[in-house]
């Protein structure tokens, strides 16, 4: 039987807790491997690996790189799946981008949390862990998605392009459609039939020239199911940053500096696609000043490309912008951040 590879990278899940301060260690994140294996004797084989050890508040696109890079040197056919360990304050991110990336691959992989540190009361890490395994063992399904047990005992499977940050409050995650894309129930999956399909979301419907295809953006067929579609490889790094906007009333655009000349601006805006327009807080000078300097404008996230717009939405549109559709602020960034950081 092949075995799962545990690719480590710290966050909660692998943290030690000392006193009140919660911190990563070398050997804290192995702690769950040796807990797994106590708790449940079955014929499991694991292969571990440790490419970074950082709670993943200080995540930067420098961890990206090196834990894509991780996996692309790898040989998929060796392994059953692969579950990699993260923290879960920018878990969403890295599942988007590890879902764009990898979309096409030829075994699951999962992304886990854990709510708190391992061993505490209510944490759901070796729970998440736990069901990874289950899933990966049992579903039959390739690709890239995320689980994380809620605050209801359930044990969604979200698919890693929909799951988006979880509630400060609660520390419960959501998707992006609003649905699930199955469960895991008593340690076997059971997909959603309602789960929406957002064909819109799949490709970012842009101009460029040499756009890459999403499904092959690796362009290996080891990691990647063969197909037809144009490809662009990976540059190998996230040099090439992403400017982030979120609205709110009051921003004024004209404290931003772009003296750093972002490669591009993503400004995700108000659920019906819409900033301020008005005044000193308008989004039009800005978008404009940007386009002016060469640097790329991005909105999202419209619903349709034939319903009707608010007044706002189209002047912004009419400013030149390019308009993304159906698509969580994380999984944007993550594609844009691919897009602009292809050879």
């Amino acid at each position: 039987m092949k075995k799962i590879l545990v690719i480590l990278t710290g966050g909660t899940i692998g943290s030690k807790v000392e006193g009140k301060i919660i911190n990563t260690t070398a050997a804290s994140s192995y702690r769950l491997l040796q807990l797994y294996n106590e708790k449940y004797a079955d014929d499991t084989e694991f292969e571990v690996i440790q490419p970074i050890n950082i709670l993943s508040e200080n995540l930067t696109p420098v961890e990206w790189g090196v834990l894509c890079n991780c996996l692309l040197e790898l040989n998929f056919e060796k392994y059953q799946g692969i579950i990699i360990t993260h923290g879960s304050d920018t878990l969403s991110y890295t599942s988007a981008l590890i879902g764009t990336m990898f979309e096409n691959c030829s075994i699951p992989i999962v992304l886990v949390a854990s709510n708190l540190a391992l061993g505490l009361p209510g944490s759901n890490g070796m729970n998440n862990f736990r069901n990874a395994v289950c899933f990966i063992k049992s579903s039959g399904i390739n690709g890239v998605f995320t689980i994380f047990e809620n605050n209801k005992g359930e044990i969604p499977v979200y698919l890693s392009t929909h799951i988006v940050e979880s509630d400060p409050f609660t520390d419960q995650f959501r998707s992006f459609t609003g649905k699930y894309f199955g469960k895991m129930i008593d340690e076997r999956f059971f997909a959603n039939e309602s789960y929406p399909h957002l064909s819109e979301s799949h490709k970012l419907n842009i101009s460029f020239k040499n756009a890459p295809d999403f499904n092959n953006i690796c362009n290996n067929s080891e990691h990647c199911k063969t197909t037809d579609a144009h490809s662009a490889l990976w540059s190998g790094n996230f040099n090439n940053g992403i400017l982030l906007i979120r609205p709110y009333p009051g921003l004024k655009y004209g404290n931003i500096d772009l003296s750093a000349k972002p490669k591009a601006v993503l400004h995700y805006m108000y659920h019906s696609a819409t900033a301020c327009t008005t005044d000193s807080y308008s989004i039009i000078d800005f978008a404009k000043k940007c386009i002016d300097l060469g640097i790329d404008f991005y909105c999202a996230s419209f619903k349709s490309k034939d319903a009707a717009l608010y007044d706002s939405s189209a002047k912004i549109i009419d400013t030149g912008v390019t308009p993304l559709y159906n698509i969580s602020c994380e999984a944007a960034y993550a594609k844009l951040m691919i897009l602009y950081n292809c050879g």
